[in-house]
């Protein structure tokens, strides 16, 4: 990737796809006055007429649904069934989006007994810097993209430089559905580019990604005090109580850990297994891990394929050499790996250390890490025994027992007998250092507004 340019590239072959110019700072600057024009009309469009295009947005892409799943796996790497799950179920939220937004916008009345009656509006915040990620390239985007926009705002949105190609197809859908001219501008390029972004006179920055770059956008925006919604990833936690459904908690271990090749910020990254059920719980993880098929996500018969890029792959690669130190037993699993493209076993670690990093920090890949407890009470101790706070499940027959153990746990997001994921109705964020503010729901459409308080006399 050279400074002025960044290059997609195929996971799967480590070929180039396409070449796409970095906007530098001036250009960045350039989008967000462009757009900064262009919200000022937008925002003074009836709703009905900004739900329409959105409308509009989700029928396109179910008419081009097969042309967005074969590039979205071309370009990120996911298998085919991962990515026909997230293109139309961009549209569905898309529906969602478009059905709530009266409802996000929705004064609300009451009166101050003796003083005055009052309405709480909710404006548009302006202009909405949004960085988003390579892992969901489609859907997530749209997450921001589309509320902001629904509410009177514009966006400079840049994609991340590993799937530019994903930004250049939402931007040409948007186009073709009639959003105006100047209302979302998208910039492509690295760190450079991001750092422009932050540092320019955007009102908020919504960001997804990693715990440190959060660190670094709150450092720059402090200045401007400006609005953020962060979402910085986890170490999520799976509790598995010895009266599980062995079968469903198993599978929900292996879906969890190894979809999208581990790359999934609510990812099962550390699974605490009552001691009664462990050694058999393993081995049958083990039996499952062993039996995937690695290769070419466009390969309809592959289990999972290649991560993101060579470093993701030596950075992941590396978190298994040390457990490899740190652990009671390291099982590697899958099918033959290709010889060519970004492709990573996946692995079991059993019993690691503390201290090891499968257990301190986010490993974003293919290993899925297991420790025995002696009961749910250490489960629950340990699971909170960390900086992260995104989503965690718990797995049990006894649905008040499981809903009792879900209420102790720390995290924005807490499910009972299933793997953890988004949905459009439901608010998405994390709790300690797993970001600020949320994602979907009326709580998350709102992030992109401000509330004024109108008074007048009784």
């Amino acid at each position: 990737m050279g400074k002025n340019q960044v290059v997609s590239v195929n996971p799967a072959t480590g070929e180039t796809l396409e070449t796409f110019p970095a906007a530098d700072a001036r250009q960045v600057r350039e989008a967000v006055e462009k757009a900064r024009r262009a919200q000022k009309h937008w925002a003074r469009t009836p709703l009905a007429d900004r739900r329409k295009i959105f409308s509009t947005l989700a029928r396109l892409i179910r008419d081009r649904e097969a042309e967005l799943v074969h590039a979205l796996t071309e370009e990120q790497g996911k298998v085919l069934r991962e990515a026909q799950w997230e293109v139309p179920d961009a549209a569905v939220r898309i529906d969602y989006f478009v059905s709530a937004a009266a409802a996000a916008l929705e004064p609300e009345e009451g009166v101050v007994p003796g003083r005055f009656k009052f309405r709480n509006l909710h404006k548009p915040v302006g202009v909405v810097g949004a960085i988003k990620p390579w892992n969901f390239p489609f859907t997530i985007p749209l997450w921001t993209i589309v509320p902001a926009l629904l509410l009177g705002n514009a966006v400079v949105f840049k994609p991340s430089e590993h799937t530019p190609r994903m930004g250049r197809l939402i931007e040409e859908l948007l186009r073709k559905a009639g959003l105006p001219e100047g209302v979302l501008e998208v910039v492509y390029g690295a760190d450079e580019t991001g750092k422009a972004l932050v540092e320019s006179d955007v009102e908020m920055i919504s960001f997804v990604g990693s715990q440190a770059a959060g660190r670094d956008i709150m450092r720059a925006s402090a200045a401007h005090l400006r609005k953020l919604a962060l979402e910085l990833g986890g170490k999520d936690p799976m509790i598995v109580c010895a009266d599980a459904d062995f079968d469903a908690a198993v599978a929900g271990a292996v879906s969890g850990s190894f979809r999208n090749a581990g790359q999934v910020c609510c990812s099962a990254e550390r699974i605490f297994v009552e001691a009664a059920i462990f050694d058999r719980f393993v081995e049958a993880a083990a039996e499952k891990t062993r039996a995937l098929k690695i290769g070419p996500g466009l390969d309809p018969s592959t289990d999972m394929g290649p991560m993101i890029s060579d470093e993701q792959r030596r950075r992941t690669a590396g978190h298994l050499h040390d457990a490899k130190g740190k652990s009671r037993r390291v099982i590697e699993g899958g099918q033959k790996v290709p010889d060519r493209g970004f492709f990573l076993a996946p692995s079991i670690v059993v019993d690691p250390s503390a201290e090891s990093k499968v257990m301190a920090e986010e490993t974003f890949g293919p290993i899925m890490t297991l420790v025995s407890v002696t009961d749910a009470s250490e489960a629950v101790r340990r699971a909170n025994e960390t900086m992260f706070g995104l989503t965690a499940s718990v797995w049990t027959r006894d649905l008040e027992r499981g809903a009792a153990i879900a209420g102790e746990l720390e995290a924005g997001t807490v499910a009972v007998n299933q793997p953890v994921g988004s949905v459009a109705q439901c608010p998405w964020g994390g709790v300690k250092h797993s970001g600020i503010g949320r994602l979907l729901g009326i709580e998350g459409m709102r992030e992109f507004t401000q509330t004024v308080n109108l008074r007048a006399p009784l």
